[in-house]
């Protein structure tokens, strides 16, 4: 794609842009595009969710996708893309608390600031194509009886995750890290605040792995983390220091720690993207990987909590096309 899409769906998760300001801002995005010739054929999420079912329905019909919020909500449309089969390029409006995805397309953006480099990326494409982390875990559910009672049903659910997913501590950290949490210390440092509640909450689990390398048993587990971009969290946590989101390959990191303090030391390390090198660290690349854990953890992906262990995550080569801006990153 060289020339601007002409048939645009926007989707915009309300609960991102839902102060006056952002809603001012979201409305200049459009009308700047409409300037340009571009027309969004707006729709607004209802629950989560939502934005993945508007995708996989409708994007089909579309040449283009914009994902209006944070990195859940690109997280939720890129998903709905790759289910529904569609051709429709992603394209990001950086309006959510975490804009890690924006980042890397090269057109973040905050209140206050115009959104140039997020709509010269729609009127003036270069598109990348990028792979995808392909997950795939089971939920219980019950189902009706025949005699009335309840049965337990497993399903299985599948996401698309662009920048990384995780079991263990990083599951633990985005529980610890709340709505009040981000409220009083803001995006920058919420985390920082979700690191030391969780510090004192998690237990490590034993966690089983196997991947294309075999089977290892961790017994004293700080996280299994699979990344496929070289950063998350606001750009604070490096943890695929050499990942490229277009290689065909994924960045594996098993760590283990006994106590507190190593845990923090080990978790630090994995933010500054010194993990790598450290005794305690398995670290490798791969094309899939499955993990099991006693007791079930808690599945982060791309900065959500989805669902539990265990989970099998595989790349998915050349998957989603994203539309980026002159400072991208995404290589």
């Amino acid at each position: 794609m060289s020339v601007a899409p002409r048939k645009v769906l926007l989707i915009r998760n309300p609960s991102s842009a839902s102060s006056r300001p952002q809603t001012d801002r979201l409305e200049r995005f459009v009308a700047c595009l409409a300037e340009g010739g571009v027309h969004c054929d707006i729709r607004v999420t209802e629950y989560a969710g939502h934005a993945l079912e508007l995708a996989r329905t409708h994007g089909a019909a579309f040449e283009c996708v914009i994902a209006a919020g944070g990195d859940g909500t690109v997280h939720e449309v890129a998903s709905g893309l790759i289910a529904g089969g569609s051709r429709a390029a992603l394209a990001v409006a950086p309006f959510g608390r975490g804009n890690d995805i924006a980042l890397l397309a090269g057109v973040s953006g905050s209140v206050g600031r115009d959104d140039e480099s997020a709509i010269r990326a729609i009127l003036e494409p270069k598109p990348v194509t990028l792979d995808t982390i392909r997950v795939t875990w089971c939920e219980n559910s019950s189902a009706g009886t025949e005699s009335g009672g309840a049965a337990a049903e497993s399903i299985e659910r599948v996401r698309h995750a662009l920048l990384f997913g995780g079991v263990g501590f990083v599951g633990e950290l985005l529980r610890k890290t709340t709505p009040a949490t981000v409220k009083w210390f803001g995006p920058r440092w919420c985390y920082s605040a979700g690191f030391f509640r969780a510090l004192f909450s998690f237990r490590p689990p034993v966690l089983r792995v196997r991947s294309e390398q075999g089977e290892q048993v961790l017994s004293n587990a700080v996280a299994v983390v699979v990344g496929n971009a070289p950063f998350a969290g606001g750009g604070l946590m490096r943890i695929g220091p050499g990942a490229s989101m277009t290689d065909g390959v994924l960045e594996l990191t098993l760590i283990e720690a006994v106590g507190r303090w190593a845990l923090a030391l080990q978790f630090l390390r994995l933010l500054r993207g010194t993990h790598v090198r450290h005794r305690q660290v398995r670290f490798f690349r791969g094309h899939w990987l499955e993990v099991s854990a006693d007791p079930p953890q808690l599945l982060a992906l791309d900065g959500e909590l989805l669902g539990t262990s265990p989970v099998r995550f595989e790349v998915n080569p050349r998957s989603l096309t994203l539309l980026t801006g002159p400072a991208s990153v995404v290589v």
